[in-house]
């Protein structure tokens, strides 16, 4: 229980955190809020009663205080267009979440079957082959990498959509397939390299030798002895890349014309629309502190002993 209370109270203090930052960022940014949304034809007079109206004309403490107080109460505020920010989070969230988890089976996946035979195989040639195009794969751009497979994948085959997410679950599928598998591209090397070394470990220790002693193998040497103990660092490390992944969407949902939250916050961005930006910020900001909130507790489950630590 105590170690549930501590994580809890570190996603208050980190959300708190970020919505400090981002409100700092979006004060600082150039440009009015007020004279974007009644746009530069706007009398003097119309942008100060709205600023009024926002609570723009305020101080900066209590600015913030108010858009916290906002915020607990599930209020991100109005969009520049007139729209709340809370609709919009709600219409764009399922696209990032469908992408995020695609990426990451994907990647999972492919990590978890090129580090095993990479581990099984160390130092012959197939080992040489899956670390060399790991390394290679690291230096791989995300748009670059879309961009290729939508030239050389879905243009000339036409089997999967590259503007936005399908309505059914058919479509749905074959619009994720692309943008997931570049997701995926970029992240499974980072995997692979630390799961790797941590089969290897596990593989080379002295209880493995003493389970095959034993007679234990197969299936049960694998998942109960091996996996279990090298996939705690891989988590950890899977969690930490979640928030590479949710700013990472920014890029694939711009390649791929996802109208997801990384387009929502590059065109809030662009307008300076405040409250948008701060309320997607904020939504990543939480789906990146559960991450790994998540992956503590996972590994704590996969050992124990790492509770105490």
């Amino acid at each position: 229980m105590r170690i549930v209370l501590g994580r809890l109270l570190q996603l208050v203090l980190v959300l708190l955190a970020v919505t400090l930052v981002v409100f700092v960022l979006t004060q600082i940014a150039p440009g009015d809020a007020a004279r974007l949304r009644l746009g530069p034809r706007a009398s003097a007079q119309a942008v100060h009663e709205l600023r009024h109206q926002l609570g723009l004309d305020r101080s900066l403490p209590h600015q913030y205080l108010a858009y916290v107080g906002r915020v607990l109460h599930g209020d991100f505020g109005t969009s520049i267009d007139g729209q709340s920010v809370s609709s919009v989070i709600t219409q764009r969230i399922g696209a990032t979440m469908w992408l995020l988890t695609g990426t990451i089976v994907l990647a999972v996946s492919a990590a978890l079957a090129l580090a095993w035979t990479a581990a099984w195989f160390r130092d012959r040639a197939v080992d040489h082959v899956i670390r060399l195009g790991v390394l290679l794969a690291l230096f791989l751009p995300a748009f670059w990498v879309g961009f290729l497979l939508i030239r050389l994948v879905a243009i000339p085959t036409g089997w999967f959509p590259v503007a936005d997410l399908g309505s059914g679950p058919s479509e749905l599928l074959r619009s994720l397939v692309l943008p997931s598998v570049t997701g995926a591209i970029i992240l499974t090397p980072i995997l692979v390299r630390s799961l790797r070394s941590s089969l290897i470990d596990v593989l080379d220790s002295e209880y493995i030798a003493v389970a095959r002693s034993l007679g234990v193998g197969g299936r049960t040497l694998i998942v109960r002895h091996v996996l279990r103990n090298a996939l705690g660092p891989v988590l950890t490390l899977l969690a930490l890349n979640v928030g590479y992944l949710f700013f990472g969407a920014v890029i694939l949902e711009a390649t791929f014309d996802i109208a997801g939250l990384g387009s929502a916050l590059v065109e809030a961005s662009a307008r300076r629309d405040v409250y948008t930006v701060q309320g997607i910020t904020l939504v990543f900001a939480t789906g990146v502190v559960l991450a790994n909130i998540l992956g503590e507790t996972a590994v704590s489950l996969l050992d124990p002993k790492t509770v105490s630590a």
